[in-house]
């Protein structure tokens, strides 16, 4: 049942099919979360009834809030927002069993304020809210790399073709930073952006990622479109001036004679972090199988690679840096152990 057909007596019942799944895979994200990894117990029992909880623990009530809050935003996006409505909302979480009585008792206190109605159907409002929170309590740099991971498993697994993808040009992206003498700190930024390079996959249908044949004009544009949608997903112009990591994910089909999209930028326009991400993204793509052929070998796609340098598509500089590192032994199955948590 779709949540726009929803009743005020199915709220509690909306996602049921798939409430255990989607916990379970929750809790692995946050487990991975190392400044949260202790509240994943709290996500994976967050549909919990009141009966298999203990109210005496704060991570039981906490789990028990996220359920109550969850059934409110249900209901709001399921019912009209009027006076009545939010009268059998009130009531409905009064008197539901699912919820513990700290629970219901707060909410009560809450709810019985105007702004708070106003406020929670406000998305103005709601994102002003978590912005500041974001601005007064920033991300550590392990968060931001904690983040970026399930960013990255949630891109990676759409497709069978791509489980590793992004985490190889993550790994590949760190290493040529560091070969390249951008030092620790940037190397790890770089690590961050190649991590959502392709976040506006999310996005792309499935049955263009895992075509087996030559795409059409029509399919290619839908295809391309993913870098346009991953420069939606991390705020758009705002926060890519903002945030200069940010653009170097975006920028990795961008070709140094202008011949790139999704804005055809060239040269200057480049900066090495990209030009970084632009070159590990072709080595892995083309090493890696997909729908239509098998992956190539090291030897071949650098041959490519080379071609693609001399035709000044692509930095002379940074496959330089993948050469000596091809040559050491670039060896990706290391990461490859690595449990995607939206795997089940």
């Amino acid at each position: 049942m779709g949540v726009e057909n929803a009743s005020i007596r199915n709220w509690l019942a909306l996602d049921s099919g798939v409430q255990e799944n989607h916990a379970v895979i929750g809790s692995r994200i946050v487990s991975k979360i190392r400044d949260i990894a202790e509240l994943s117990d709290v996500v994976e029992k967050h549909h919990y009834y009141s009966v298999l909880l203990d109210p005496t623990t704060d991570q039981d009530v906490m789990a028990n809030v996220i359920h109550l809050a969850d059934t409110v935003s249900i209901s709001l996006i399921a019912g009209e927002r009027t006076v009545k409505h939010i009268d059998e909302v009130k009531h409905v979480i009064a008197n539901s069993y699912e919820f513990l009585e700290k629970a219901r008792d707060a909410f009560e206190k809450i709810s019985e304020k105007k702004g708070f109605w106003w406020s929670v159907v406000d998305e103005d409002t709601l994102y002003n809210e978590f912005e500041q929170d974001l601005e007064e309590n920033p991300l550590s740099n392990n968060d931001l790399q904690s983040l970026g991971d399930v960013l990255m498993y949630m891109t990676d697994v759409k497709s069978k073709f791509t489980t590793f993808h992004t985490e190889r040009i993550a790994y590949l992206s760190r290493l040529l930073a560091r070969r390249a003498h951008l030092g620790e700190e940037r190397s790890m930024e770089v690590f961050f952006a190649a991590k959502i390079h392709d976040l506006g996959k999310v996005a792309t249908p499935i049955s263009i990622l895992e075509k087996p044949g030559k795409l059409t004009e029509e399919e290619t544009f839908v295809m391309q479109r993913h870098i346009f949608d991953s420069f939606l997903i991390v705020g758009g112009r705002e926060a890519i001036e903002k945030h200069r990591l940010l653009h170097w994910g975006i920028n990795h089909h961008e070709r140094l004679d202008g011949s790139g999209y999704p804005w055809g930028k060239s040269g200057a326009e480049l900066d090495l972090e990209s030009r970084i991400i632009m070159l590990a993204d072709v080595f892995v793509a083309l090493t890696e199988d997909r729908p239509y052929r098998k992956g190539m070998s090291v030897e071949a796609s650098l041959d490519i690679i080379a071609r693609q340098v001399q035709s000044g598509l692509l930095d002379e500089y940074v496959f330089i840096k993948l050469r000596d590192l091809v040559a050491e032994g670039l060896d990706f199955s290391a990461i490859e152990h690595t449990k995607n948590p939206f795997l089940l």
